[in-house]
């Protein structure tokens, strides 16, 4: 559990180092790379699944698809570090593995699905999801925002790394 803690407080940072070099305009701009999408709304979506289940785990029940959804994350700066540190915090204070409900929404009206899952197991997707936005990110950075400096594995999933290290 605590290296999870640990790996998913690691992403958060490198979410925060590239915050905190971006300006307003290059975070907010809309990057044709990105399918149109701003930097800032890829963050936004990363942080709303930290808070999504951040907030949700002493109730034990919550949905990615019926999150929070908060604009200012991906137009503020402010807002979106504010919410790195907060969900860094938050994950701080997590000790034990829990049994959590979640619920998704699937394609067609009304039609929705409910899974048993672990904080733990949310935890290594949370971290996984986040790669994921970061790897797009990182292509817009390196191609659109060249003076961004950000680690050399950023946007690389875990088991790639091992893999790459074997």
């Amino acid at each position: 559990m605590q290296a999870l803690i640990v790996y998913n407080i690691e992403v958060l940072e490198k979410v925060d180092v590239i915050l905190g070099q971006l300006s307003a305009d290059e975070f907010t701009n809309e990057q044709p790379l990105l399918f149109g999408s701003s930097i800032g709304q890829h963050v936004r979506h990363i942080l709303e699944f930290y808070e999504c289940l951040m907030g949700n785990v002493k109730s034990g029940s919550f949905s990615y698809d019926h999150r929070k959804r908060d604009l200012l994350l991906e137009t503020q700066l402010g807002k979106a570090r504010g919410s790195v540190a907060h969900s860094s915090q938050m994950l701080s204070t997590l000790i034990v593995d829990k049994a959590l409900r979640m619920s998704s929404e699937l394609p067609g009206e009304g039609l929705s699905s409910q899974q048993s899952t672990t904080l733990k197991r949310e935890l290594a997707y949370l971290a996984d999801h986040s790669v994921h936005h970061l790897a797009m990110v990182r292509i817009a950075l390196e191609q659109t925002l060249p003076h961004i400096v950000f680690p050399a594995e950023l946007g690389v999933a875990a088991s790639t790394r091992n893999h790459r290290t074997r």
